[in-house]
């Protein structure tokens, strides 16, 4: 999205602080490469050139202006095409306001203000004004504290405003974030980080990019007071910091790193450095760690210095690299992590090798860069996670109660918000006004949130004869582009669309409504890019780009310059800003070529598995293919994915991905996740090559059974893959006993024991370990009603800040019943044996008819779902 805030002058001018003549960086040698960075920049952004650097002909102070030379100097390409400098002027002048007009303001050292209070940019979110527009309201929460109470306070007010939903991989804005209320991790913690450095606190967005128990990664928040770092679940306050529910998970983990903005600068333990960014591994604050050591050695057995070294691990079903640690010159890499199991794979150009390693017992490996990825063979990795450890103490009970009393005071009033959003009874009444289906009217806004006024306008001020288009865009979109796109961005794709196949007022065709009406490409942000290339493209790409995309390809061969690694954050740049900043990233770029495609009435995508640019013509897609991309043979290999397997049906990153060699790694296929295998009806045309099959079974202990399947794909070739998943072989014996009849006897309706067997959820529902419970049950719903058994649910009162209404939840299976457990008084009495020490919710036992339990699970876990399944049958 592209931000005018021109609107902004009064505010910025208020906002104005600083003495005019103090310097903002006093290291005269990291000045020097802020400097020369800044002057690469300028040559950089020609096409913006105004734009971007017009602020410094204002009277800036020179802390502004070396804040602004900072920014611009390390910023990534999406910001330099997306914003112009009064945004950023504005965000500088509010970050040197919160230093002056708090006390901790000035005992900030200066690498800390400038990596982790200064940037408006937290992660891969698009940005927005909410510094300039939250900062009075932050402020005054926190008047009189000092930085450990103002940092736990403001965690506060972030619930107050948010809460834990899933959702897609795109990152909303912090404003966008508090108008529906809530957001993913990654979205939390965004947003968490934005409101501390609201208030001159330093903070930062830690991750585990993949847990090493459950596939799955987690997003949370690190705060820097008086010399040390300390870390906090986002938008989920505890009574003190080093304390959340992912605690216990994050000592499992194999690394927790954060991304930080800039040039490198500090002593922090650093595994990447670039000239923009470096990634910082914070593992040891959390985990017991390990350094591993990797040699790299040619078929002569030279040392081969510049190698990628991936240190991969299994997750989502691919071997996914947690870092890629480059050789030294004697061919050396190394990396600190957690007490699991590894997939080493190294690389340079096509020579590769990999071997898989249990860090515990490993000091150095060396690789030899000899495989062949003409080979076709199959390889079995048995895969082991960090052990369980013994739970940390937690706080007091007074300090949790008082705690959970204040969540309980700010559930509510988030839900007060909430309760202002449009009811369907006003949605049915607006549809009936404008002719339209109410069932649907009545969806679009439910799915736009706090958005609803900006939906609602789309709708009212969409003309007569587009109206029933309107909607059927409206249906195509995400939820989350229906919570945060303007009315002007859906109208100008609405009046803007060609339809080349026939009239606007006739029924559309679904080629034209999802490859040319559609305004969503990729994960970018929806942005009015149609009416911008409808009027500033050149003539004779207008005039002859529909019966000729390959004008466009031409085009934007000729007119941008790629430069991938300056997009270090991964954020698309709109179509727009690359056609204005004329540099982008390559994958920008295909988005791009799609934009100015269905601007011209000419269907377009991305390819849904290897996202490569289409243009429909002739009957079929036509793949498309830049001056700086080598096209391999317009012939495809097709591949047929069969399985036998039901217990369960594999699906898509989660029991199976395929992947494709190039330059010396297999890169994933991005088929949508949780793609059953059954949906895969059709063949997979395919570019000829080397490919590789992942299958993996996690097991109930968060082990993993994975296969590794090298096979070629020729040219017209037609093959088929069954997928067989490895099984365990261990017969399972029961791990204790519960007393079913005493259990229910705390339900609301008690029954007989059910003999096919019983699940027990105790559960904290208001905690995101809970509600990914909810989503993996939903998934199999069918199958558990098929199973016949009990679920049996325990809201523990003493952890749930809000009552537990079962009736919000219809994707329960069908015999889900319902209890109260205080204290978990049910667990340590009725089920034997008894645990010691502290219970980490969510607890999950499956047990059979007598009582044996045979599964068992506690704290945080994705794929419960399953394991239950898995463990039914």
């Amino acid at each position: 999205m592209r931000y005018n805030l021109l609107s902004l002058a009064v505010l910025v001018i208020a906002l104005a602080s600083g003495c005019s003549g103090r310097h903002l960086i006093r290291n005269n040698e990291y000045m020097s490469t802020v400097e020369k960075s800044f002057e690469a920049r300028k040559s950089l952004c020609s096409g913006r050139y105004d734009t971007l650097f017009g602020v410094f002909k204002k009277d800036l102070t020179v802390e502004q202006s070396e804040a602004l030379k900072f920014l611009y100097a390390f910023m990534p390409l999406n910001d330099l095409a997306d914003y112009n400098g009064d945004f950023f002027l504005a965000n500088v002048k509010a970050s040197l306001r919160a230093r002056d007009e708090t006390p901790w303001g000035e005992s900030v050292p200066e690498d800390i203000f400038l990596h982790y209070v200064l940037p408006v940019r937290v992660n891969n979110e698009n940005l927005d004004s909410f510094r300039i527009a939250y900062y009075d309201e932050i402020m005054n929460r926190i008047t009189g504290m000092d930085l450990h109470d103002a940092a736990i306070e403001i965690n506060h007010w972030c619930h107050e405003k948010v809460e834990y939903q899933p959702a897609d991989e795109r990152t909303s804005a912090p404003v966008s974030t508090i108008l529906s209320a809530r957001g993913r991790c990654g979205e939390e913690s965004t947003f968490t980080v934005a409101a501390l450095r609201t208030a001159g606190i330093p903070a930062r967005q830690v991750y585990t990019p993949r847990w090493a128990h459950c596939d799955d990664n987690h997003a949370w928040v690190e705060i820097w007071d008086n010399g040390s770092w300390y870390y906090t679940g986002a938008c989920e306050p505890e009574p003190v910091l080093d304390l959340g529910w992912f605690t216990e998970p994050a000592r499992r983990a194999m690394l927790v790193h954060t991304k930080s903005f800039g040039a490198p600068l500090g002593s922090e333990n650093t595994i990447v450095k670039k000239n923009d960014y470096s990634v910082v591994n914070n593992l040891s604050k959390y985990a017991v760690t390990k350094s591993v050591f990797v040699k790299v050695l040619n078929m002569e057995g030279v040392p081969v210095p510049d190698a990628d070294v991936e240190y991969q691990l299994y997750n989502y079903a691919e071997f996914y690299p947690l870092a890629v640690v480059p050789s030294d010159k004697n061919g050396m890499s190394h990396f600190e992590t957690g007490l699991g199991d590894l997939l080493i794979w190294a690389h340079k150009n096509n020579a590769f090798n990999y071997s898989k390693i249990s860090v515990i017992d490993t000091d150095t490996l060396t690789l030899v860069l000899d495989r062949d990825p003409a080979d076709e063979y199959k390889v079995n990795f048995d895969l082991n996670v960090p052990a369980v450890r013994t739970p940390l103490p937690g706080p007091s009970s007074d300090m949790v109660d008082e705690n959970a009393r204040r969540i309980e005071q700010e559930n509510k009033i988030r839900q007060h918000y909430i309760n202002t959003w449009m009811k369907p009874g006003e949605a049915g009444k607006l549809a009936e006004k404008m002719g339209l289906d109410r069932e649907q009217v009545v969806m679009e806004i439910k799915r736009s949130m706090g958005n609803y006024i900006e939906i609602c306008d789309f709708i009212t001020d969409s003309p007569d004869s587009l109206r029933e288009l309107a909607m059927e865009m409206l249906k195509i979109l995400p939820d989350k582009d229906l919570r945060d796109t303007k009315s002007s961005t859906l109208t100008d794709h609405l009046v803007n669309s060609i339809d080349k196949t026939g009239p606007k007022s006739g029924k559309p065709d679904e080629m034209f409504i999802n490859y040319v009406l559609n305004p969503r490409v990729a994960n970018e942000i929806i942005a009015p890019w149609r009416h911008y290339f409808l009027t500033n493209l050149p003539s004779e790409l207008l005039n002859g780009g529909y019966s000729n995309p390959d004008l466009i390809v031409e085009y934007l061969n000729n007119d941008i310059k790629i430069a991938d690694a300056e997009n270090y954050y991964g954020t698309p740049i709109t179509p727009e800003g690359v056609n204005e900043l004329r540099v982008s990233d390559r994958r920008s770029r295909a988005i791009c070529f799609v934009a100015i495609c269905r601007s011209l009435g000419v269907p377009s995508r991305l390819e849904p598995g290897t996202k490569m640019p289409q243009f429909y013509k002739n009957d079929r897609w036509n793949d498309v293919w830049f001056s700086d991309q080598k096209q391999p043979d317009e012939n495809k290999g097709y591949i047929r994915l069969r399985s036998d397997e039901t217990n369960p049906v594999p699906e898509y990153y989660i029991q199976f991905t395929l992947a494709r060699f190039e330059n010396g790694r297999y890169n994933t296929l991005e088929y949508d996740y949780n793609r059953k295998i059954s949906s895969f009806r059709d063949e997979l045309a395919l570019p000829p090559g080397s490919y590789m099959l992942v299958t993996g079974n996690r097991l109930s202990n968060g082990n993993v059974l994975s296969q590794l399947s090298f096979f070629n794909l020729s040219e017209n070739e037609h093959k088929t893959l069954n997928i067989k998943l490895r099984k365990e072989t261990v017969k399972r014996h029961p791990s204790g006993k519960v007393d079913l009849q005493k259990i229910l006897g705390l339900l609301d309706s008690p029954d007989s024991i059910n003999q096919n067997g019983t699940v027990i959820i105790w559960m904290d529902p208001d905690r995101e370990p809970a509600k990914h419970i909810f989503t993996d049950l939903a998934q199999f719903k069918t199958e558990f009603d098929n199973w016949g058994g009990d679920f049996i649910f325990f809201p523990d009162p003493s952890a749930t800040r809000t009552e537990f209404n079962p009736e919000d939840h219809p994707e329960f299976p069908a015999r889900s019943r319902f209890g109260v457990d205080n204290n978990l008084y049910a667990f340590h009495d009725f089920v034997k044996p008894v645990s010691s020490g502290t219970i980490n919710l969510p607890l999950v036992i499956l047990c059979d008819g007598k009582g044996n339990i045979f599964y068992r699970s506690e704290g945080y876990k994705i794929g419960i779902g399953e394991d239950i399944l898995k463990n039914i049958n």
